[in-house]
C-alpha cells in the first residue's frame, strides 16, 4: 500500500507561482511514425524554444521544486544514471538516443494529469499548467514548442482552446508510415523498454501480466493482419479528418512539410520552417548532421496490403503529389 506522501506533488506548493506566466504554443503535428520525433529533435538543437523533455515528463510532480531549490541538474544527473543503469540508449523503436533532455510528447503529462492522450475541453486545464510550468523554469520568453501525433486531428480544437498556437504539419507516405508504425509496435512488445515503462507507466504493466503480453503479441503478430488492417483504417480516417478541416484553419497559423523533404534538404526546410516562424537561431547549424536517412525494408504484410492501403488513403496521397 503507497504512503500518503506517494500522492503527493512536490510543486503543490509553489503552482501559485505560475498565476501570471504566459506561453506561445508551436505544436508539431502529424500520425505517428511520420517523422515528428527527428523534427522536434533538429528544431530544438535551435535553441529557439523551449521544448517538453523526458526529465518534465518523468519527475513532472517536481519540476517547480526542484528549480526553485537549485536541485535541477542532481535531478537529471540521478535520472541519466537510471538509464544508464538499465542500459537504456535508446527509445526502443527506433535510433534515437535518450537522455533527460531528449524531447517528448505532452501527450504522457496529459495521461498522468488528465487521463487523456490529447488536447480537449477536460485536458485544457492539465495542459496549460505543464506549458505554465515549463515556462517558469526555462526563465526566457521563447515559444514553447510541442509534439504529439494524437492531436494530429484536433487541430481545430486546439486552436479554439489556444488562439495563439500555431501548427507545423508533417506528413509522410503512407506505406512507409503504417510500416514503421508495425515494426515500432513489433519492438516494444519483444523487448520491454525500461524508458518506456518511465514515460507510459500503462506500457510496463502490460508485461507485467502474461497473458496480456501474449494476447497483444498474438494481436499485433505478423502472422495475424488485425495490426496492418486497424493501423490502415485509423490512418485513412486521421487523413481525411486532415483534409476536410486544414482548410478552415488560417495559413498565417501553420506550415506543412513532407518528411521525406526534411530527409533529402534538412537546411532548406528547417530554415523555412524558421523563417514562417519567424525565429533565429543564435548560431549556425549544420542540420544535415542530425537526419541520415536510411532504407527502410518493407514488411511483408504491409506488400500484401498495398495496393488496398494505397486505395484507402488515395485522396491523402493525390493531395500531398505522392507517386504510388
Amino acid at each position: 500500500m503507497k504512503n500518503k506522501e506517494d500522492f503527493e506533488e512536490l510543486d503543490d506548493n509553489y503552482i501559485h507561482k505560475l498565476d501570471n506566466i504566459n506561453f506561445k504554443p508551436i505544436f508539431i503535428l502529424g500520425v505517428e511514425r511520420s517523422g515528428t520525433s527527428i523534427l522536434y529533435k533538429i528544431l530544438s538543437k535551435t535553441n529557439c524554444f523551449n521544448i517538453v523533455s523526458s526529465y518534465h515528463v518523468i519527475n513532472y510532480k517536481e519540476l517547480l521544486h526542484n528549480h526553485i531549490n537549485n536541485s535541477e541538474e542532481k535531478s537529471k544527473k540521478n535520472l541519466q544514471d537510471l538509464f544508464e543503469k538499465n542500459s537504456q540508449f535508446d527509445r526502443g523503436i527506433d535510433r534515437l538516443k535518450i537522455n533527460p533532455d531528449f524531447p517528448e510528447e505532452y501527450r504522457f503529462i496529459l495521461a498522468h494529469k488528465a487521463d487523456a492522450d490529447h488536447i480537449n475541453s477536460k485536458s485544457i486545464s492539465a495542459f496549460e499548467g505543464m506549458c505554465r510550468k515549463i515556462q517558469f523554469i526555462s526563465e526566457n520568453n521563447k515559444p514553447i514548442l510541442l509534439k504529439n501525433p494524437k492531436d494530429f486531428t484536433h487541430f481545430l480544437k486546439i486552436k479554439s482552446l489556444i488562439p495563439n498556437s500555431k501548427f507545423i504539419f508533417i506528413h509522410r507516405y503512407p506505406v512507409k508510415t503504417l510500416s514503421s508504425q508495425v515494426r515500432a509496435l513489433k519492438s516494444l512488445l519483444k523487448n520491454k523498454s525500461y524508458y518506456m515503462s518511465l514515460v507510459a507507466p500503462k506500457y510496463g504493466e502490460v508485461f507485467d501480466n502474461p497473458f496480456l503480453l501474449l494476447y497483444y503479441r498474438i494481436l499485433y503478430s505478423y502472422i495475424i493482419p488485425y495490426r496492418v488492417i486497424s493501423a490502415t483504417n485509423k490512418l485513412a480516417n486521421s487523413t481525411k479528418t486532415y483534409l476536410r478541416n486544414i482548410n478552415l484553419l488560417n495559413k498565417n497559423d501553420y506550415i506543412s512539410i513532407k518528411y521525406e523533404n526534411l530527409c533529402k534538404k534538412p537546411d532548406f526546410v528547417i530554415n523555412k520552417i524558421l523563417d514562417f516562424l519567424d525565429v533565429k537561431p543564435d548560431h549556425d547549424i549544420n542540420y544535415d548532421s542530425f537526419i541520415k536517412p536510411r532504407e527502410i525494408r518493407q514488411l511483408k504484410t504491409i506488400k500484401f496490403f498495398e495496393s488496398w492501403i494505397t486505395k484507402k488513403l488515395n485522396e491523402y496521397i493525390l493531395y500531398l503529389n505522392y507517386k504510388k
